[in-house]
């Protein structure tokens, strides 16, 4: 058991601000407002479709069903960590802080590849509020904690590959990914480079939050840029 131990490679140190159950306390105000918002507005975020789409091959699933899989991926990492069962309310609070803080530099790289605009701007501010927190939580949930985390397991539990380099090629895998699932045939906008690489360069940063801070901070930081770009807009 102990030469097991030994040779067991460690993780990113991630810090308090990581915990599961904390960042489910988080998030939930932010998953509320978006699911209480697609009640009178048809659109949905695009992760979230996918989310939904996943769930009902095992079955019917109702509009709630992709707040329902994060909610239960939270839990789960959380029973798996052996941690107590205690939600820390300064780490939350806290959290609030870091994702501002951590969205400064997405508000920096939209000066530089400007991406205000599209048939998002079209809605009410509170549609979208709610669909920029929604976005956060759920193309986080996606392209960030499923994909990036499959793809550093498959490629260093199962195929035994040096864990630093699968951890790279999943966050530029995962970063291409997210960009264009935005365009045409998944997204609604026409191609361009642009937003496409700005998104790309988002993706890369929002995956290094992810590996360092956790999901929780990763998705908070997203739904802060996307807030304050409504915000700024209006």
């Amino acid at each position: 058991m102990a030469d097991a131990q030994a040779t067991k490679k460690p993780g990113p140190s991630r810090g308090i601000l990581a915990r599961p159950l904390d960042a489910l306390v988080f998030l939930l105000p932010l998953i509320l407002c978006y699911e209480v918002s697609s009640f009178t507005q048809r659109d949905r975020v695009i992760a979230s479709d996918l989310l939904q789409r996943f769930v009902e091959l095992f079955g019917p699933a109702g509009m709630w069903a992709p707040g329902i899989v994060v909610v239960v991926i939270l839990l789960a990492t959380h029973m798996a960590s052996g941690e107590r069962w205690r939600i820390h309310w300064r780490h939350v609070g806290l959290m609030y802080i870091e994702v501002v803080l951590l969205a400064a530099p997405l508000l920096v790289l939209n000066w530089t590849l400007p991406m205000i605009g599209g048939s998002l701007f079209e809605m009410e501010t509170f549609h979208r509020i709610a669909m920029g927190l929604g976005a956060g939580v759920y193309e986080e949930m996606v392209f960030r904690l499923i994909l990036i985390s499959v793809l550093v397991m498959v490629g260093s539990d199962l195929f035994h590959l040096d864990r630093m380099p699968v951890a790279v090629v999943a966050v530029l895998v995962s970063a291409l990914l997210f960009a264009g699932h935005h365009h045409k045939p998944f997204g609604a906008e026409d191609f361009a480079i642009s937003p496409f690489l700005f998104r790309s360069l988002a993706g890369v940063y929002l995956s290094v939050i992810f590996w360092y801070r956790g999901y929780g901070s990763a998705a908070g930081c997203h739904a802060a840029y996307n807030v304050a770009i409504v915000l700024m807009v209006d």
